[in-house]
């Protein structure tokens, strides 16, 4: 059973558990109907890769950009993995939700909401419950309480928030607090479908993990978001890794590197390569 809301996020850094992030962040749902998943050493095989590339001086890692972080366990083990090479990382995050608003809607109850007011998870008297209807509410009849739930507590935590004043709101952070306990680190709310500024050449490396696929996105769409990481990256020299895990949990990815005429060039595949490959090699 994930716990609720208040009891996750008063857990220390130092005591917080694999099993606890993965029980808290996969009972999340975002607005786009996908779960915050989380896995321990999901990219392992591939760090080992990278690491080796670093002491071997074949990959710049001074200024790295993650984007789609999810709970952001991932981005601590790519973290960790760096700089056991030694290296000195500047490290962004960047995901569609990484904030949210915890409500205290009751006494007692408590409904975390993201920042346009969709429900990610109710705390209700010491105990947590999901939103949405499960197929075996209908069997039980819970299903009743759920929408009753769900109802009341979003509307009430929407009127709540639109009170800059009002005192039952809190903003709350929706990554591992082990990554956040560590410096070098900035997470960021950012939709990589939209041109960042901010981010313009700044960037030696660049992952884009179980985010760029056909199954989430039309070609034309990728095309931009592939655009956008292009400007990203900082120039020749620089990398750009994309990768998938499958439902088997195989990573299907592709290392590319910015050749000094400004395309892409394929270093290195993992698996069968990424979905998109012939999409980055044209961008």
């Amino acid at each position: 059973m994930a716990p609720t809301v208040e009891s996750f996020l008063k857990i220390p850094a130092d005591q917080l558990t694999p099993d606890a992030e993965q029980a808290f962040f996969s009972s999340l749902m975002t607005r786009n109907k996908t779960y915050k998943t989380t896995f321990q050493g999901r990219f392992a095989e591939i760090n080992q890769y990278l690491h080796r590339e670093i002491e071997c001086g074949h990959l710049r890692v001074h200024h790295v950009l993650d984007i789609g972080i999810s709970s952001g366990v991932s981005t601590l083990e790519l973290y960790e993995d760096i700089h056991a090479s030694d290296h000195a990382i500047d490290l962004v995050g960047t995901d569609i939700l990484v904030h949210a608003s915890l409500v205290r809607v009751f006494p007692g109850c408590r409904a975390m909401v993201d920042e346009e007011g969709f429900p990610l998870r109710f705390d209700v008297f010491g105990r947590g419950m999901a939103p949405w209807v499960r197929h075996s509410d209908y069997a039980n009849g819970f299903f009743l309480i759920r929408k009753v739930v769900n109802l009341a507590f979003t509307k009430i935590a929407r009127h709540i928030l639109s009170i800059p004043e009002d005192g039952r709101a809190e903003r709350v952070d929706l990554v591992t607090p082990r990554l956040l306990a560590l410096k070098g680190i900035q997470i960021l709310d950012d939709d990589i479908g939209q041109y960042n500024p901010d981010f313009c050449r700044r960037f030696d490396f660049i992952r884009v993990a179980n985010v760029l696929n056909r199954g989430y996105f039309a070609d034309a769409t990728l095309d931009t978001m592939l655009r956008n990481i292009s400007h990203y990256l900082s120039g020749p020299g620089s990398n750009l890794l994309v990768v998938r895990t499958h439902q088997d949990l195989v990573n299907h990815g592709t290392l590319f590197r910015v050749t000094e005429g400004g395309h892409f060039e394929v270093v290195e595949r993992f698996g069968d390569g990424s979905e998109i490959e012939n999409l980055v090699l044209r961008a």
